[in-house]
């Protein structure tokens, strides 16, 4: 028998109405009565990491869970987490980096719908994330969510309220549940490939650096470009110490080069050291900067690709490399560097680069 340790964060899946809206409470019982379809094939424990909606989740509520997660995966097959919709891309792309290499399935879900609501997507979410969390074929980081199971690092949440919530950008669906069974994507298994031995000695690398950085408070700003931008916010940003900076830029990645004033005041970001990434507002394709001249001039003054990353990978990819190191090069690197599915250099957009 399959065993299974189910972490709670809180989120929708767990909140009950109140005079101030839906609130997150403890759910244990409920859950217990949910999974009682799944008695015999695996064994579940409960435990309760804390309790919020995932709107209120902080970096540091990352590394509580990690820990849970850690003290969990010794005795366990895989792992649960119970988590709010709103914010699961963002966890799920930081743990995905926290278990680069994990041997066992750990598997994030929630609902759209409360619980405790007859017609909540909630109880089969949770019944499809155990199963899913029980197969031995799977190792890393997904989210199962209406009936679909996706990278930990290549998820978006594209509807609001529709319960077909997520979607897989840029990436394969890793599989999908049917009566209670994992059939997983032939294109999942062509693409997906185990850590390369550049990608392991440069982690090495970067750990090398991380008793350095460990008492820092990493702060990334994400930043959507916008006709007209002022720059002066980047001063801003300067003066409050941001560590790093992720523009999602129009299109391929391109910012409005004829205004100097944000040139100027990039290009002495970048020279002090502070990266900055330029991803895309677009949901599918990823950046070039080799195509277009806002391209092309940004790449020039030293920003660095985000390429197919999703915003919400990059930045917490950003985080977790600058927890680390701040070597300018060392987090270059790291960042063009696929360390778990985040990143692929689509041939699409390597071919204009190639002809640019």
């Amino acid at each position: 028998m399959r065993t299974i340790l189910m972490l709670t964060t809180g989120g929708t899946i767990a909140s009950r109405q109140t005079e101030d809206g839906l609130v997150p409470g403890d759910i244990r019982t409920a859950l217990f009565d949910k999974l009682a379809v799944l008695a015999g094939a695996c064994e579940v424990t409960i435990e309760t990491v804390f309790t919020k909606d995932s709107s209120n989740i902080v970096p540091s509520d990352w590394e509580q869970l990690a820990q849970a997660i850690r003290n969990g995966l010794p005795d366990y097959d895989g792992i649960v987490v119970l988590h709010g919709t709103d914010t699961m891309s963002y966890s799920a792309a930081m743990l995905s980096y926290l278990f680069i290499g994990v041997e066992k399935p750990i598997v994030l879900t929630g609902s759209q719908l409360p619980m405790e609501q007859a017609e909540s997507d909630g109880p089969a979410n949770l019944i499809d994330a155990v199963i899913t969390a029980s197969d031995p074929r799977l190792a890393g980081v997904f989210v199962v969510f209406h009936d679909k199971i996706m990278n930990g690092t290549r998820t978006y949440k594209r509807s609001s309220v529709d319960l077909d919530a997520y979607i897989s950008c840029n990436y394969p669906y890793v599989g999908v549940i049917k009566d209670q069974r994992v059939y997983l994507t032939e294109e999942y298994a062509n693409l997906h490939q185990p850590l390369s031995e550049s990608a392991k000695r440069l982690l090495e690398r970067m750990k090398s650096h991380s008793e350095e950085e460990q008492n820092r408070k990493i702060q990334i700003f994400l930043l959507k470009m916008t006709p007209g931008f002022h720059a002066g916010l980047l001063d801003y940003l300067e003066q409050e110490q941001y560590q790093g900076i992720v523009i999602e830029g129009f299109g391929l990645g391109g910012i409005p080069v004829a205004d100097k004033a944000l040139t100027d005041k990039l290009t002495a970001l970048i020279r002090k050291g502070i990266p900055v990434v330029m991803a895309t507002q677009c949901v599918y394709d990823g950046v070039n900067l080799h195509t277009y001249e806002v391209g092309v001039l940004a790449n020039r003054l030293g920003m660095i690709s985000a390429y197919d990353m999703t915003s919400e990978a990059v930045y917490t990819k950003l985080m977790w490399i600058l927890s680390m190191t701040g070597e300018p090069e060392l987090v270059r690197e790291a960042l063009e560097t696929d360390f778990c599915g985040e990143i692929s250099r689509l041939p699409a957009l390597e071919q204009r680069k190639e002809k640019s």
